[in-house]
């Protein structure tokens, strides 16, 4: 698992930054990024843009359609970025049921939280909603192979931090993921191209 191309799931509540920490992190790895709020169906869009906090049933389609990115990421092996909130123990084990999948959360204080979604615009997700996120979100218990990161640095810092507690599980990140596929400096030749294969929903941060 350690010479193979990663998965990465960045989780954390609304306005955690996940997608700027994301886009970050894919950039810096050179790999594919997907923002998991673009798998949620229209159902619980309309849900959210009303104030409706969603149910584990709500919920559940939108983790298939992120399973169903990740088989696809695994089997073209290629190392890919994906934001998904993952509040729930039951979330988080489903998600990391695959190998080669690495989950990040991003740590912020619920003040801080507030702040930045009352600065934010053009996304259906509204600071009344955080309270539901919150109460939804079940904390990283410690047999849970996930990183953890202080999400008020600044997102350059936090993307340091992570890979850097992540090199002690792969000492091969060291190396591109391109060249832990088997390939070599030509395998990569789209890979700027591919850095973002999804639109950039909002931003996250």
């Amino acid at each position: 698992m350690h010479d193979c191309p990663l998965v990465w799931i960045i989780m954390g509540v609304a306005g955690s930054g996940k997608t700027l920490v994301g886009r970050m992190l894919a950039e810096r790895l050179e790999s594919d990024f997907l923002e998991g709020d673009r798998r949620h169906p229209l159902s619980n869009i309309h849900k959210m843009s009303s104030q409706q906090p969603l149910d584990d049933g709500d919920r559940q389609q939108w983790l298939l359609e992120i399973q169903g990115d990740m088989h696809r990421a695994i089997a073209k092996n290629r190392e890919t970025v994906i934001t998904c909130s993952a509040l729930k123990v039951a979330y988080r084990e489903q998600l990391s049921a695959l190998d080669r999948v690495q989950l990040v959360w991003l740590d912020v204080p619920k003040a801080e939280l507030e702040r930045r979604l009352l600065r934010r615009s053009n996304h259906y997700m509204k600071p009344d909603m955080l309270a539901s996120q919150f109460a939804t979100f079940e904390p990283i218990a410690p047999d849970e192979t996930v990183i953890t990161v202080d999400g008020r640095l600044l997102p350059a810092r936090i993307v340091d931090e992570l890979l850097n507690q992540a090199t002690w599980l792969f000492p091969d990140l060291e190396k591109p993921w391109w060249k832990r596929a088997g390939g070599d400096d030509s395998t990569n030749s789209d890979v700027g191209d591919a850095v973002m294969y999804s639109d950039i929903y909002g931003d996250d941060f």
